[in-house]
């Protein structure tokens, strides 16, 4: 028989109210207090392990992360053709890529504190739905300032994509967190590469406005596909008093893992102190945050910005000369430099793409082998030194090698500059730190459109030297950071 206790605090702590889940019915005794058996949901998902839940549960988040790579690889496919069908400046071009960025820094809290009130399961559909929604009437703006709000609102339900990711990590076991967030990254690799082939496909044949439209459909997919299988937040239903909720939840996992629960009863974790700002700068920490908070701020600006970079170099040729050509329309009034990608171009573009798979690997690994400031370092120093081989005016093969080498350099940043993150702090402030950092990526990344779109269509090698530099900067920071967390307990006070 399946019986569950509910505990509830009296003046004098000394009843409970036990509730009997077979008859439904309350017994309405008192009884004296005895000591019980108990466990968290932190020490039930331990308990359980890795199992077949975890891996179902990874490929129905994993399809939320395909989907927002899709919207995103959009903006580097899309700029060329709007820039001609509108006659588009190289400024009103950045903005298109940078008010997606803004919609992001503002709907990520919005969405943040929702899903504290209403769960995470309701809030990650409403976000999928968002998007759809929004992506499709990208796809029937009469305007070139209707595309800027539309975007602006798909970058606003793109700011809760990763409460996806915050779902799987609530069900992993510790031991299994660092290796499945490097694999992970996998789900956003072919939904970059997938985009790059659907604009193959299509803006030849049907033009963007197709491709905007079936870039929405993998969302519409995912939605439908969760709607009824993705399980709410345990921890979220211990917050908001739904015990039995959190136990069917729980006991799925337990059946599907082929194990069970922990003996006793499960009770309500124990509350973290949220950490301040103040923190982050506590003796032993203000180096470490400065130094990591300019990291974040890199890898957002390099990556985000050499994905928009490698669309903008196979459009004009540019590093070899073919500038000087565009440079030239411009003097005589011409208001935007209009060339699409050949299918060449989609080609090199698709197999460039294909380098952020080749950090999987390297994420998983090597982080235990040499160290998180390490590999953090050497991912900065080759991405320096491939973003400046660009500039280097040579044959196709040469330029397709270099930029599938920094695309595959530039991916694997935001895995370790993340988990370095959550290392390297205590408890009461890890959720402020990473929501610090991530807050200055997207500055990065609503800074960056404007150094690969605007001065790269006027300064070909300078905009290159631009990322060259602060990639370099970024190198020379991770191997001076002053702790090392591989091996390293993680600190709770």
């Amino acid at each position: 028989m399946s019986v569950y206790r509910r505990l509830t605090e009296s003046s004098n702590e000394e009843e409970d109210e036990v509730y009997l889940q077979e008859t439904g019915s309350y017994t309405g005794h008192t009884v004296k207090p005895m000591k019980q058996q108990t466990y968290t949901v932190e020490e039930a998902v331990e308990h359980m392990g890795f199992g077949r839940f975890q891996f179902y549960l990874t490929l129905l988040m994993g399809s939320f992360s395909f989907a927002d790579a899709c919207e995103m690889m959009l903006l580097a496919v899309l700029s060329p053709v709007v820039r001609c069908e509108w006659q588009l400046s190289a400024f009103q071009v950045a903005c298109i890529t940078t008010v997606v960025f803004v919609g992001m820094l503002i709907g990520s809290p919005v969405w943040g504190k929702s899903t504290d009130k209403y769960g995470r399961r309701p809030i990650l559909l409403l976000v999928g739905v968002w998007m759809a929604y929004y992506g499709y009437l990208t796809a029937l703006s009469p305007t070139y300032y209707w595309l800027l709000f539309l975007r602006f609102m798909v970058g606003f339900g793109i700011g809760g994509a990763p409460q996806g990711f915050t779902t799987l990590s609530e069900f992993l076991p510790s031991k299994h967190r660092a290796r499945l967030l490097g694999s992970f990254q996998m789900f956003w690799a072919f939904g970059t590469c997938f985009e790059v082939f659907l604009a193959y496909l299509l803006i030849p044949t049907l033009g963007w406005r197709y491709l905007v439209g079936f870039s929405a459909v993998p969302l519409t997919i995912a939605v439908l596909i969760n709607f009824k299988i993705i399980p709410e937040s345990v921890r979220y239903c211990m917050t908001a008093g739904k015990r039995r909720q959190a136990m069917e939840t729980l006991e799925t996992v337990a059946k599907m893992n082929n194990t069970t629960l922990p003996e006793g009863v499960l009770v309500k974790s124990k509350e973290v102190e949220r950490g301040k700002l103040k923190d982050l700068f506590a003796k032993g920490y203000v180096r470490t945050t400065l130094q990591l908070w300019y990291l974040w701020f890199t890898a957002a600006f390099c990556y985000y910005g050499l994905v928009l970079v490698s669309s903008e170099i196979l459009e004009y040729d540019s590093v070899c000369g073919a500038a000087e050509d565009w440079n030239h329309g411009d003097s005589e009034g011409e208001v935007c430099h209009c060339q699409l990608l050949s299918q060449n171009d989609y080609l090199t573009l698709i197999f460039t793409t294909l380098g952020e798979l080749l950090a999987i690997p390297v994420n998983v690994f090597l982080p235990d082998i040499i160290g998180r400031t390490r590999l953090l370092g050497l991912y900065f120093l080759f991405s320096a030194i491939f973003t400046a081989l660009i500039t280097v005016c040579s044959t196709r093969l040469f330029l397709t090698i270099t930029v599938f080498a920094v695309r595959a350099l530039t991916s694997g940043l935001f895995n370790i500059v993340y988990l370095y993150t959550v290392e390297v702090y205590p408890t009461i402030v890890r959720a402020f730190a990473v929501g610090s950092g991530s807050a200055i990526a997207r500055v990065g990344a609503m800074a960056t459109p404007f150094v690969a779109q605007v001065l790269l269509t006027y300064y070909v090698d300078s905009a290159l030297i631009v990322y060259a530099v602060v990639c370099f900067i970024a190198c020379i920071l991770s191997f001076s950071l002053p702790i090392e967390t591989m091996g390293r307990a993680i600190q709770e006070m």
